[in-house]
């Protein structure tokens, strides 16, 4: 590992030496289980591995705890941490020795900090660019501060601590989201938030604050989100009730899914503003989880180049963390996309899905997109059995999270499972209004087949993907039925521009993801009239097993 900033001398080594005397130190005072815990994270971030570094992987390969280990019920990892922390605060207060490295666990995190005590760095930190703070915490991460009870009445201080712990537990729900709970923002209550000042003293990119006013008649909820960078706050919203009429716990939880689906959801506001970071970057820049932003990216625009980015971004992540379970599931969800969109000619993209969703549920099992990657595959290998079971435990695991939730929705439609798929659809789209733009071609299919060629053809223009052939296969289909045979015969056109042998393929191509016949057929006769020459009927073979 080399960081930027360093001299020449690699930083790894001075650390691991650094941590041997430390740890066979009379002076360190510390239990040999902690001492294992602080082994273990230190190796694990200069192997490059910190983004797995969470209470359930601690407490399983330091702790012995079972694959069963649930972080909410046994605190034993919390607690060890903070103890770790104060024993290594104890030990550089009382030694004589000058190191030339310090190792520091920030709260409420389990990633540990390498600061350069060498006078000639100037006390510079290794995890620090030249230019400017780089994150301390790898990946996305953020502090919730506690809310603040602004109705001068602290019989009120109710309302704002419970809707505090509502938004920590759905935060933590997001399995690749660094959360800093409220508690290690305490200090901070009572001053006026200064967003860089607590993102460099707790290490985290983006704060969550707010307060709460209850009035006679009313209560208002207002939270805004601040990136540290720059203090710019860049996402606010407030909800209002009447005060008779609303069931404050049911409120507390509709206010914290939403809040945190518009921010914290795969395709929030928090991944949206990394992943276009990212994109200024050289590949040679890339590190393994830009290569998760360079997914992200692709995932929301679908276009042959950011495929190819995410593609070769992705394969050196795995090289470089071949242990990074939530990577080995986007390059195989890349590679099953492939498999229905055509990105490049490959005949195995299917078999490659598996076997990379595949090692990414080995690694990470219970990582809600991992097991959606793994539901995606069985979608695309037409087993459907499999399919609605993976659906079913993907859901499970975080019902609440706006992504996952919709896309089992889409493929849910898809496969003709209209009702079920049309709740979970909606749901997603409902708690982050940042949705992918493709979640429309589930809907389009669900008008189409119920024959509503208007709200169908409305859904179409919303998807907007015009480099994808859906894009001008569902205008065509959805204008012919509602008579406007000329302009169907214009999106016709754009479809053959897209795949000149679309005709003689139509089937095989609808079918990539509408996995029901009579909808196929349906399609296919909704197209005929466009100009496109078409069978007309669909095999009667079902796609699915």
């Amino acid at each position: 590992m080399k960081v930027d900033g360093c001299r020449d001398d690699a930083p790894e080594e001075i650390v691991r030496t650094h941590l041997e005397r430390l740890i066979q130190s009379s002076r360190f005072n510390a239990s040999e289980k902690q001492k294992r815990f602080l082994k273990f994270i230190v190796e694990q971030t200069l192997q490059g591995r910190a983004t797995q570094l969470k209470a359930y992987t601690v407490a399983i390969a330091v702790y012995d705890r079972p694959s069963s280990f649930n972080p909410q019920v046994d605190p034993i990892v919390r607690v060890e941490a903070g103890r770790l922390r104060r024993a290594l605060e104890n030990y550089y207060l009382a030694s004589n020795e000058v190191s030339p490295v310090r190792i520091e666990i920030p709260k409420g995190a389990y990633v540990p900090l390498f600061k350069d005590t060498r006078q000639s760095r100037g006390g510079d930190d290794w995890q620090q660019k030249a230019s400017g703070r780089e994150l301390l915490l790898p990946g996305p991460s953020i502090v919730l501060m506690p809310l603040k009870n602004l109705s001068g009445n602290e019989e009120r201080d109710y309302f704002a601590d419970g809707l505090t712990e509502e938004l920590t537990s759905e935060l933590a729900r997001f399995q690749d989201l660094s959360v800093i709970a409220a508690q290690s923002a305490m200090h901070f209550k009572d001053q006026e938030a200064d967003p860089k000042k607590i993102g460099q003293e707790l290490g985290v990119r983006f704060l969550l604050a707010g307060s709460i006013r209850i009035g006679i008649a009313e209560i208002k909820t207002t939270i805004q989100l601040f990136d540290t960078l720059t203090a710019e706050q860049v996402w606010g919203m407030s909800y209002k009730e009447k005060l008779a009429a609303v069931d404050l716990i049911a409120m507390q939880e509709t206010i914290a899914q939403q809040v945190v689906g518009s921010i914290a959801d795969h395709y929030g506001l928090i991944n949206r503003r990394l992943s276009k970071e990212s994109r200024k970057k050289r590949p040679s820049d890339l590190k393994t989880y830009d290569a998760v932003l360079k997914f992200y990216h692709y995932e929301t625009v679908l276009t042959l180049e950011s495929f190819k980015q995410a593609l070769n971004a992705l394969e050196e992540a795995v090289q470089l963390d071949p242990n990074y379970g939530l990577a080995w599931a986007m390059l195989g969800h890349l590679h099953a996309d492939n498999h229905a969109l055509g990105f490049l000619d490959r005949a195995d993209s299917l078999d490659k899905a598996l076997a990379c969703t595949k090692k990414g549920m080995a690694l990470d099992k219970d990582n809600q997109f991992v097991q959606d990657a793994i539901t995606l595959v069985h979608f695309h290998r037409g087993d459907k059995k499999l399919f609605l079971k993976s659906v079913t435990e993907t859901v499970a695991l975080n019902p609440n999270a706006p992504y996952i939730v919709g896309v089992a929705g889409w493929h849910l439609c898809l496969y003709g499972e209209w009702e079920r798929g049309r709740d979970l659809l909606a749901k997603g789209m409902v708690l982050n209004p940042y949705h992918p733009r493709w979640f429309h071609l589930a809907l389009f299919m669900d008008y189409y087949h119920q024959g509503d060629y208007e709200n169908a053809f409305a859904e179409a223009l919303k998807f907007n993907y015009p480099d994808l052939f859906y894009d001008p296969l569902m205008r065509a289909a959805a204008l012919s039925r509602m008579g406007k045979v000329h302009e169907a015969q214009k999106a016709a056109e754009e479809l053959l521009e897209l795949v000149p042998d679309f005709s003689s393929k139509a089937k095989e191509l609808i079918g990539k993801y509408v996995k029901v016949p009579d909808l196929i057929d349906k399609i296919i006769e909704g197209l005929i009239p466009a100009g496109l020459k078409i069978t007309k009927r669909a095999s009667r073979e079902p796609p699915f097993l």
